[in-house]
């Protein structure tokens, strides 16, 4: 069998020291499914003294199979490294995903990792497809070769919640509905987007609520445009915050905007990278008649703000 050489380097790169066992996906999101596949990895690897890590997929293979569908990611790279780390993996290597190894097989795939990752265990979650064309018997031909080589496989069952299974897409759904309670539910955290903090058009400093916008990746999934509930972590601390996803429709309905009111907090952070925990949807996004009407909802906005988070 044969592998792009340069994917081999990959690998090779940031193989860890002992035996492994490992899991391979995008695990974009990091959701509650993907923490009880990643706690079976290792308590699985533990048993047999192995090291448990992770090869996730970047970017993810449908920008590169489908270009014409624009990416929306839950996390950036280096937080979804982070977050699988904390789930339990011992190390994470990316894996670049490109046309080349778009034609590389599941079989080829799994060589590499016996060969370069010393793989002796290979867990897969309930719907594991990798290799060329992603095939649905990716589990039973992984099984077959490693009786050959000398590898386990284990396949976990599907993780339910309100009868459905913890998805990645079930998580984009629910933030497209702006239902950040399912979205918590699901990822087991609060949503987070995060971003310097930018210059905006400061409308909201002229009328008695300043706000620091911050700007996002643009392949980031944002939630339903719309009025949250959120904190926000700037300049070492963690602060309360009306925030607004939209376009300012009473204004010029521009480009979709990130800005938030910071509660009780008076002070300079523009530069500053700040992280906002999106909590509760407060309302849709809506045109006012004029600036008294807008600032009269924005200070409603507020003080729901201090009633839900209070």
């Amino acid at each position: 069998m044969s592998i792009p050489s340069f994917t081999l380097t990959q690998l090779a790169a940031g193989a860890p020291g002992p035996d492994t066992a490992l899991t391979i996906g995008v695990l974009d999101g990091v959701h509650r499914g993907h923490q009880a596949l990643l706690a079976r990895l290792r308590a699985e690897a533990r048993k047999r003294a192995l090291s448990p890590g992770v090869v996730t997929l970047h970017p993810h293979p449908i920008t590169v199979l489908r270009p014409d569908v624009p990416p929306s990611y839950l996390t950036s790279l280096e937080d979804r490294m982070e977050l699988i780390r904390d789930a339990g993996a011992d190390w994470v290597i990316p894996l670049t995903f490109t046309g080349e190894v778009s034609e590389v097989t599941a079989e080829e795939l799994a060589v590499a990792f016996y060969e370069k990752l010393r793989m002796r265990l290979m867990v897969l979650g309930p719907d594991s497809a990798f290799g060329r064309g992603a095939p649905k018997d990716a589990p039973d031909r992984m099984r077959k070769l490693g009786a050959e080589l000398g590898f386990e496989v284990i396949q976990v069952e599907p993780l339910m919640h309100d009868h459905e299974r913890y998805s990645s897409t079930a998580v984009r759904k629910a933030l497209a509905a702006g239902d950040m309670e399912r979205v918590t539910a699901l990822l087991g955290r609060h949503y987070r987007l995060a971003g310097p903090v930018v210059q905006g058009f400061e409308r909201g400093r002229t009328i008695g609520f300043p706000t620091a916008n911050i700007s996002v990746s643009a392949d980031r999934a944002l939630p339903a445009l719309g009025v949250y509930a959120t904190y926000a972590h700037v300049a070492g601390r963690r602060l309360r915050g009306a925030t607004n996803i939209g376009r300012r429709p009473t204004f010029d309905a521009g480009h979709v905007s990130i800005e938030t009111h910071l509660l009780d907090f008076e002070g300079d952070v523009y530069g500053d990278r700040m992280e906002l925990e999106i909590v509760h949807r407060i309302r849709p996004e809506a045109a006012f008649a004029g600036v008294e009407e807008l600032t009269a909802q924005i200070a409603s906005d507020v003080e729901e703000t201090r009633r839900l988070l209070k």
